[in-house]
């Protein structure tokens, strides 16, 4: 966190700092309060945001639109709009989600949602070997990871973030629910927690750059996909389980998919394999498209000799 003032990031300006974390410090009461409150009062009270968190968010709002337009040019300028407001919608319920998530006491019970599919990774840990339980940025991502981690001991990977105050909430929230947090470039770590039979939460839909992607189609368009959901599947001598949480409509309930463990994964042709990650992905965005995360420069890296889509 920083704020430019007369040339001098205040962030990165030591004396600023213990200031910088108290104030985040003092910011995250509100989640604390919001995580201990019934789910439907919290999504009320966080719902209202979507408004300004879309005129405020501009160029987010202007990537999500791009994506919007790249993944669904059959929808006409006011169905894609009318979609954009509903996943700024879940952003905003998402907020109380998060909370929900990393500060409700005690176990949540069938109110919040539910596991589906967990015979399929109880078969594929029966041999002994880990599992990558691979997943995507969804709106409900938080909740269904809660969900999940009251049922089966897991790890999860994350991107450490540059104020301590925050990244040690976030983490310390998660271990609610996480035996571990591991972070993205301690590969080491989790290649043992694989090889040792562990299960490891894995979201690896972004834009990495092209050293550590290759390009596989998704909705039709040649995306930069992370490799290194072939390299831990093969290093960790793990399987790999499909999973998706997805909220919905009407209940609320954020109801958590498990698939069949991917058979030959990986297999001969890495960009074969990252296709079949990004068609299960696809499918079920799919389902319900305004839950998936289109702040992203998801197409950000093109191929050679492509121009930049979000110009």
């Amino acid at each position: 966190m920083s704020v430019q003032v007369s040339g001098c990031r205040i962030g990165d300006n030591e004396a600023m700092k213990p200031i910088v974390y108290l104030m985040t410090w003092l910011g995250l009461w509100p989640v604390r309060l919001i995580g201990v409150l019934p789910l439907r009062l919290g999504r009320r009270l966080t719902g209202w945001l979507a408004w300004p968190m879309r005129k405020l968010m501009r160029r987010r709002a202007a990537i999500a639109r791009t994506n919007l337009l790249l993944c669904f040019p059959e929808l006409d300028d006011a169905a894609r709009e009318r979609l954009l407001r509903r996943h700024f919608r879940h952003l905003a319920e998402s907020l109380a989600e998060i909370a929900v998530a990393w500060q409700r006491p005690g176990r949540l019970d069938q109110g919040f949602g539910e596991v589906i599919g967990l015979e399929h990774l109880e078969q594929a840990r029966a041999g002994g070997q880990g599992v990558v339980l691979l997943t995507g940025h969804v709106t409900a991502l938080e909740l269904g990871a809660r969900l999940f981690g009251e049922q089966v001991t897991a790890r999860g990977i994350y991107r450490p973030l540059r104020n301590p105050v925050l990244n040690r909430f976030q983490n310390r929230g998660r271990k609610r629910y996480a035996e571990d947090m591991l972070a993205r470039d301690d590969l080491r770590g989790m290649i043992r927690h694989l090889r040792s039979g562990g299960v490891l939460w894995y979201a690896p839909d972004q834009d990495f750059g092209p050293d550590r992607s290759l390009f596989a189609p998704f909705f039709g368009i040649q995306t930069a996909t992370a490799r290194a959901i072939v390299d831990l599947a093969r290093m960790g001598r793990a399987r790999v389980v499909p999973m998706i949480p997805l909220k919905e409509e009407n209940s609320g309930r954020v109801i958590v998919h498990l698939e069949p463990a991917l058979e030959d994964f990986p297999g001969r042709d890495p960009v074969a394999d990252l296709a079949r990650f990004n068609a299960f992905l696809e499918k079920h965005i799919r389902r319900a498209p305004a839950q998936y995360w289109w702040l992203h420069r998801r197409f950000k890296t093109r191929p050679p000799a492509q121009d930049d889509l979000y110009r």
